[in-house]
């Protein structure tokens, strides 16, 4: 009997995604796909978007792609994440994050994401993960 693909659906929002608002859209070898709406809650003391929410909603979207890249039950965490602001985001208009999984070896899996709001980018990065615990 065949088991059904874990990495079919995609992971379930985690607590911390849940709470910012996340949304996972959708995952496949090739993209994944994380929407947000922030509100003024979500902004810093200017008005804008807060760094650290784009920075979160990077952070999510590729470490999405890069797990569906690698085997069920192999961890993947970050190890370090780049993150470059080209413009600021506004509260109240949704925030599309796409991510890819540039390459996963034994080791290492390269990710690559950019967020836009109505169309433009306002935010990109780049991810480097440990790959862990890879089944024999």
């Amino acid at each position: 009997m065949t088991q059904p693909d874990p990495h079919a659906d995609g992971p379930t929002p985690g607590p911390f995604s849940a709470l910012l608002g996340f949304r996972y859209v959708g995952v496949d070898e090739h993209e994944a796909v994380v929407e947000a709406d922030p509100g003024p809650e979500h902004c810093n003391g200017g008005g804008i978007v807060h760094g650290g929410f784009l920075a979160s909603l990077l952070d999510t979207t590729t470490g999405w792609a890069v797990h569906a890249r690698v085997p069920v039950g192999v961890a993947a965490p970050h190890v370090h994440l780049s993150v470059q602001y080209v413009r600021d985001a506004q509260p109240g208009a949704t925030l599309v994050c796409r991510g890819r999984c540039v390459g996963v070896g034994g080791r290492i899996g390269s990710t690559e994401a950019e967020v836009t709001q109505g169309g433009v980018v306002v935010a990109r990065a780049v991810g480097t993960h440990a790959v862990l615990g890879r089944p024999s």
